[in-house]
């Protein structure tokens, strides 16, 4: 049985991107905007004669920043699960994006803890 060759890939992360936010279930939540830090790992197929230093080839970090600015700007959230399918929404949008990894992380809920948070993963369906 032959293998098929598997595309080339490579990673691209946004790290530590810090947002406030209206976010949380308790009412008094819903009155102030909280620390939200967000990293996003995508694993990005590799284009047929690579990149080419061409911004076409590659999936558009600024976009992706942008994306996640006008994601903190919406009403309210209650859950930050909620936020990380969002995010891999903003993440999985190109198509070249074979992976996306998203955690989301509440800054200021435990005086004790650096954050609370959640890590998501989804792959592309073949």
């Amino acid at each position: 049985m032959a293998e098929t060759a598997r595309a080339a890939t490579y990673l691209i992360r946004l790290r530590h991107f810090v947002v406030p936010m209206s976010i949380g279930v308790y009412a008094h939540e819903e009155d102030r905007h909280q620390r939200v830090r967000i990293s996003v790992e995508m694993e990005v197929e590799l284009p047929a004669g690579g990149i080419g230093d061409e911004i076409g080839r590659v999936p558009s970090y600024e976009g992706l920043v942008e994306g996640l600015q006008a994601l903190a700007e919406k009403e309210h959230v209650r859950l930050i699960e909620t936020v990380a399918e969002h995010v891999l929404d903003l993440a999985m949008a190109h198509p070249m994006v074979l992976r996306a990894v998203a955690e989301v992380e509440k800054l200021d809920v435990f005086p004790d803890a650096e954050s609370i948070g959640v890590r998501f993963e989804r792959r592309r369906e073949d």
